[in-house]
């Protein structure tokens, strides 16, 4: 019986044992399946670094601030009532924005009115009164004329003793009144002309008056003077507002330049750069010019405050203070210097690598960068131009692991024969920039990057799934698109690990053979 059960437990552990070792080598195989393991050499692509001449770059933060703001305020004191808006909204030129109390203004404006009118019958009556003087002094003038020959005669007769003294005194009397009463009345039309040059001022002051007051009633309807975004409104709906308060500040949507904190060694390479370019927070290039250095140094960080202007129309999600930008600051002068494209740069804990491509093994080196340029990063050191550096491939790849290039067999492997059928290079934006893949649709099996895929392929659709392997676990590749002609373009779904799905736009072109 003993012996039994020790026969028993002795099964039992050596089973137990043997599940174990299963388990084992199937996980490993799995894992060598998932993961690249085991003497399969990956596919990649290699290229050359390039000698350009360009300058070392330095990744520097900055921010989009206001260059100037929009104020609206009360013209008068008085009761103010606000159209039904809210911070945060758009405006535009010319919109209604609030309306103050008028009735004083009409009132004076009525009153203004009536005394231009006066001033109006005034200046009539003046002009009328002028014309009429202008006829005395006519008639004045010439019985003048005819009392100074009468005159003229007595004096003749009187140095011939033919008329007495008191005779020449009487005419003397006459024509010295005829001459005052000449000046008195030339004297009354100069009064005349200055009240007519009076009333004339007059009515113009009224009209100024009057002018002015009809733009105050006018400027009751509060509007916006330009096309903005409200950032600040007075806090009230309706109420007693004295003149000259702001009411309400308008931000114009295209007046926004960014600050930054430029270390003062690199201010003058800044300075000559016709363009600085700058990245938002999607990656999406700004291309930016050196507006002005603000007259002040921040002494502990030997930095000094720039500004720099958008070269094209602001971004939408740029149009905010304190939106982040990204600026590639020059640090050197225009000097050769080695570049390699982005995807070839793997980053770790403690910087960057690229892995080179040496007797089919893939060999892990440690880069220096020194800034980027388009789609391509400068090298300070790490790598040289017979280097043969991998660009794709590389995201899953250990130093030492044995790799090919895409499309060529590797040493140890068998040659496959080549599938025929129709070829298509697919395209579609990732976070590094553009992907492609090339899906081949052959008449009993389709392959995808080489890895073979079920197609459907009908009603000018195609439709395929594919798996890609990557550090944190694989994705699904869902391709669903339309096809015309010789192209086709739809959406590609990425399923993550997790399940979440993001769905991006993709195109491609069929391969027309030669």
């Amino acid at each position: 019986m003993i012996k039994e059960i020790k026969i028993d437990k002795f099964n039992s552990i050596t089973l137990f044992s043997f599940l174990i070792i299963v388990g084992c080598l199937l996980t490993s195989n799995v894992y060598s399946q998932n993961w690249g393991g085991g003497n399969r050499a990956s596919s990649v692509k290699v290229e050359n670094a390039r000698e350009e001449i360009l300058a070392t770059t330095k990744e520097i933060r900055g921010k989009v601030v206001s260059t100037a703001t929009t104020s609206l305020s009360s013209v008068i004191n008085g009761i103010v009532d606000f159209e039904n808006i809210k911070v945060g909204e758009t405006v535009t030129k010319g919109q209604l924005l609030a309306t103050q109390e008028s009735s004083n203004l009409e009132y004076n404006l009525l009153l203004k009115k009536n005394q231009l009118a006066n001033a109006n019958l005034s200046l009539e009556e003046l002009k009328q009164e002028f014309n009429n003087e202008k006829n005395i002094l006519s008639i004045v003038n010439q019985q003048y004329e005819i009392i100074k020959s009468q005159y003229d005669r007595t004096k003749e007769l009187f140095d011939t003793n033919a008329i007495s003294v008191k005779t020449l005194e009487t005419a003397t009397s006459s024509y010295l009144t005829s001459q005052q009463q000449v000046l008195a009345r030339k004297q009354s039309i100069d009064r005349i002309k200055f009240k007519e040059k009076q009333a004339i001022n007059n009515i113009g002051k009224l009209s100024i008056e009057i002018t002015k007051l009809e733009n105050d009633i006018k400027d009751t309807q509060l509007k916006s003077p330009i096309n903005g975004q409200l950032v600040e409104l007075f806090s009230i709906k309706s109420g007693y507002i004295r003149s000259g308060e702001r009411l309400a500040v308008i931000q114009n949507l295209n007046d926004f330049e960014i600050e930054a904190e430029v270390p003062v060694v690199f201010l003058e390479l800044l300075k000559q750069t016709k363009e600085i370019k700058g990245f938002d927070v999607h990656g999406e290039t700004i291309p930016t010019v050196y507006r002005a250095s603000l007259l002040k140094e921040n002494s502990r960080t030997g930095t000094q405050t720039v500004r720099l202007s958008f070269k094209n129309q602001i971004k939408n999600n740029l149009q905010a203070n304190n939106a982040l930008v990204t600026l590639l600051v020059p640090s050197s002068k225009l000097e050769p210097v080695l570049t390699v494209s982005k995807d070839a740069i793997i980053p770790i804990s403690s910087g960057q690598v690229v892995f080179l491509m040496e007797e089919g093994k893939a060999i892990k080196k440690a880069v220096k960068l020194g800034g980027s340029a388009g789609n391509r990063v400068i090298i300070l050191n790490g790598v040289t131009l017979e280097d043969k550096i991998i660009v794709r491939g590389n995201e899953l790849l250990k130093d030492g692991s044995s790799v090919k290039i895409a499309g060529k067999p590797s040493g140890d492997s068998k040659v496959t024969k080549k599938v025929k059928g129709d070829k298509w290079t697919l395209r579609w934006e990732g976070r590094r920039g553009e992907q492609m893949g090339e899906l081949i649709i052959g008449n009993k099996d389709s392959f995808y990057n080489g890895e073979k895929v079920e197609v459907i392929a009908k009603d000018n659709k195609i439709i395929f799934e594919t798996p890609l392997v990557l550090s944190f676990g694989t994705i699904t590749l869902s391709f669903d698109g339309n096809v015309s002609s010789n192209k086709i373009s739809g959406i590609l779904t990425l399923i993550m690990p997790n399940g979440n799905e993001t769905k991006v736009p993709f195109s491609g072109e069929k391969v027309v053979s030669k």
